[in-house]
């Protein structure tokens, strides 16, 4: 409820801020759109009871209902949080930095 508090009403200028420390987990993916297989998790405090938080679950109600021009600053230091947000962007780094290009 409260990633649907969050986007609620926000518009172009907005800057949200999500953050989640806690513990992250990986299930079976059943839609097969992750290319490993596994969908990444959120275990919040009622996990055993109320189930974990799909990365699928939180891109819907954190990240596809962003108007333009509103901006997301998404914090998460959990386990297997690389791709959480289910984001379809793949960041590359070069561990050698070329000086003078």
């Amino acid at each position: 409820m409260a990633m649907f508090w969050l986007v609620q009403g926000c518009q172009a200028g907005d800057s949200l801020v999500f953050h989640y420390s806690g513990h992250g987990s990986q299930q079976r993916d059943y839609t097969g759109d992750e290319v490993d297989g596994f969908d990444e998790t959120l275990c919040p405090l009622d996990f055993e009871t109320q189930g974990m938080i799909v990365d699928n679950e939180i891109n819907a109600t954190l990240v596809r209902p962003l108007p333009p021009g509103v901006k997301l600053h998404a914090i998460i230091d959990a386990c297997h949080s690389g791709t959480v947000l289910d984001l379809p962007y793949l960041c590359r780094m070069d561990r050698f930095v070329i000086r003078g290009i």
